[in-house]
């Protein structure tokens, strides 16, 4: 019996605390295993999820302006990054499948508008990033949360985890690869990701 069959993004999610930053003074996510800075998790997941859709075919993306620092956003900001679906059809699971139904929903093209689709908790906007790439984890039996006040995810199969390790490995060289071929547009992406989320953090809002 093989490693279980999951998205490019859950199985980078599975190894978070292996190439993200885990100590901070500020909002950290829990990820298997641990825990992780909050923006920076779900902005870097959701470029993950991005890129991978780009390598199916079924997203396209273009930079529509250089990145710049902007220090008031207002109604979400001025993108840097606009995106085209190309295959409407498409059903996936994990966060792959949550972008794609998405952008289905978008009101715009750009990046930013295709982000608030995926409908962000304010109060953890990056638990509903991680959530997607956990519910897929969870179903093949390879993690749990525990706890009600201090939520962790745990693993529940290790050697099933183990066993996609070498997949893993693969697709970060393959991301840092993409990366370093591509760098404005990849940081126009990435850029909209992470203020996205950052932006989406209002927990003065509602109930």
């Amino acid at each position: 019996m093989g490693p279980p069959q999951l998205t490019e993004t859950t199985i980078r999610y599975l190894y978070a605390t292996t190439w993200l930053p885990t100590e901070s003074n500020e909002y950290l996510v829990a990820v298997p295993g641990g825990s992780t800075k909050a923006i920076d998790t779900a902005g870097n997941l959701l470029h993950i999820a991005l890129w991978n859709l780009r390598r199916q075919g079924l997203m396209a993306f273009e930079q529509i302006r250089p990145v710049e620092e902007e220090k008031v956003r207002v109604l979400g900001g001025k993108p840097f990054s606009r995106f085209e679906f190309l295959e409407g059809s498409a059903k996936l699971p994990g966060l792959e499948g949550a972008v794609v139904e998405a952008a289905r929903s978008a009101t715009d093209t750009d990046v930013r508008a295709l982000i608030r689709a995926l409908d962000l908790d304010n109060r953890g906007p990056w638990n509903t990033v991680c959530n997607h790439c956990f519910a897929e984890a969870n179903a093949a039996r390879l993690v749990e949360a525990k706890g009600r006040l201090f939520r962790k995810v745990v693993f529940t199969d290790m050697p099933a985890v183990e066993a996609l390790r070498e997949r893993h490995d693969e697709l970060r060289a393959a991301r840092g690869a993409y990366l370093d071929a591509e760098p404005d547009l990849c940081n126009a992406v990435m850029s909209d990701c992470l203020r996205t989320v950052a932006d989406a953090y209002s927990p003065s809002l509602g109930d």
